[in-house]
């Protein structure tokens, strides 16, 4: 009995990427090479002091900062010719490959990249400083491109260090074309664990950037409205004073909260029921057809820039609905109130609770519905027995997210509520007044308001505190909302 034949293994065959993604791993690379040298430049400026103008030799950029960025390009490129892939390369499955399509040794990738960076970046550096050679340097890509061309997608510095750009290596195989017979056949390859390791500390660096931009934005306003309450200037008498006049050493916090109050509260009686009806309907009513058109005009809403809806409030809704309105009850609204703004900011308000409300509600499960029609239940009482209290969770945190809208809302008001240099306490809404964010832009646009204080611009910073704190209230109460009343099927 004659033994097995084995098939002579076949000479490893290179898959070279296309003209289009070499092409593309090239204008890539350049792109974070501009990026790393803006970024050394603006660090060699803040940090370094550096002296711009002999320095300066293209664009406003220090010559240090190229030669630094294309250093920086290469450290940060070693880290993956472990792998045997470059920067870009690694994101777009692009292998460096030796004749036997293993990884080529440290050594070898080092030669190639130090040829590939020299052509590439520092002769087209020079070129485009000296200002004489951009002609030549043109010449010497275009030299580069029919290289490529003649040694079959061979770069000059694949052919120095005798390597080939691929993608893929020898060592890897597939799970479709090899059959499985043994768990280490289920194994990913080197290249694709690292893929996966680098995939995860850039999430991870993403996630953390969020955390530490948020950490920085509450640490400032803690430490500027810690130095408005130590101030000399300051007692707690100011607090509880006539009105918020910050340019007389007057910062009466009632003015703006009961304003904000108001603001808030008439907005969501104006977004509350639209809002709700709108997703009703798009949920249980509208035919696709007319969803698909209804549904994108809403959320087109939300993008309407809010001074224009300030402008629409006092050209429009003042004038020609408050007005009339209150003349016929003997109440004088004049062009700028609370009221005004209030009804434009809820106008803002519509497209959120609508669109989280809508989706909430066609989330609950067709099943439910079929359910309560098979016992002969009307579609009215099916939206308001069955859909409501299983999308209670979502409408509820519907309402919330409106709420922080309103309160966070600043141009409507600072335009259509008047009273942006100061307020005095007042309860009337038909009568002009001023929220937390309209004192906050009114004292941030360097009015006359900061002049008048020596604490009047930390002012600023205590608000924005008490603005956080609020809105970090609501986002608690959201959740624990969402949390209490979550249904899960």
């Amino acid at each position: 009995m004659s033994s097995p034949q084995t098939n002579p293994s076949s000479r490893w065959e290179p898959t070279v990427p296309a003209i289009r993604s070499r092409a593309m791993s090239a204008m890539l690379e350049l792109m974070v090479y501009l990026g790393v040298a803006a970024g050394v430049a603006v660090v060699e400026f803040a940090v370094m002091s550096a002296n711009w103008g002999p320095l300066s030799s293209f664009n406003g950029f220090p010559l240090s900062a190229w030669w630094i960025a294309l250093v920086t390009m290469s450290i940060w490129s070693s880290w993956h010719w472990a792998a045997g892939q470059t920067l870009v390369g690694s994101y777009l499955d692009h292998y460096v490959a030796n004749d036997a399509g293993h990884v080529p040794p440290f050594t070898t990738m080092a030669t190639r990249q130090f040829i590939r960076f020299s052509l590439l970046y520092a002769l087209a550096l020079l070129g485009v400083l000296r200002g004489d050679s951009i002609i030549l340097v043109g010449l010497v890509f275009v030299a580069i491109a029919a290289f490529v061309v003649v040694f079959d997608g061979r770069a000059p510095w694949d052919v120095i260090a005798n390597t080939t750009l691929t993608q893929s290596l020898a060592n890897e195989t597939s799970l479709i074309a090899t059959p499985l017979k043994s768990l280490a056949d289920l194994k990913l390859s080197p290249q694709r664990v690292a893929e996966d390791n680098r995939a995860r500390r850039f999430l991870f660096l993403t996630g953390l950037s969020s955390v530490v931009v948020s950490a920085l934005i509450v640490w400032s306003l803690a430490v500027e409205a810690f130095s408005f309450v130590s101030s000399p200037d300051f007692s707690w008498a100011l607090l509880t004073d006539i009105g918020w006049f910050p340019r007389r050493n007057k910062f009466d916090l009632s003015t703006l909260v009961v304003g904000t109050l108001w603001i808030t509260g008439i907005a969501i009686v104006v977004a509350g029921p639209v809002g709700l009806g709108v997703a009703f309907y798009l949920s249980e009513y509208a035919k696709p057809r007319v969803r698909e058109i209804i549904k994108p005009v809403i959320e087109t809403l939300a993008s309407i820039p809010s001074v224009v809806l300030g402008l629409f409030a006092i050209a429009f809704i003042s004038p020609s609905i408050l007005a009339p309105i209150g003349g016929a009850f003997g109440v004088d609204v004049g062009i700028f109130s609370i009221l005004s703004a209030g009804i434009g900011v809820g106008i803002l308000t519509i497209p959120i609770i609508a669109s989280i409300a809508e989706d909430a509600m066609r989330a609950v499960p067709l099943q439910l519905r079929e359910a309560s029609y098979g016992l002969g239940a009307r579609r009215a009482t099916t939206c308001l027995r069955v859909v409501f209290p299983a999308a209670l969770s979502g409408i509820s945190a519907a309402f919330i997210v409106g709420i922080s809208r309103a309160i966070g809302e600043t141009m409507v008001v600072f335009l259509a509520a008047g009273s942006s240099g100061g307020a005095i306490f007042q309860t009337d809404p038909t009568e002009p007044g001023q929220t937390i964010t309209a004192a906050m832009a009114s004292l941030g646009a360097g009015t006359d308001s900061v002049a008048g204080s020596g604490i009047a611009f930390q002012s600023l910073y205590f608000l924005g505190a008490l603005l956080f704190l609020l809105t970090l209230a609501l986002n608690t109460a959201s959740d624990l909302i969402v949390r209490r009343f979550r249904q899960v099927y």
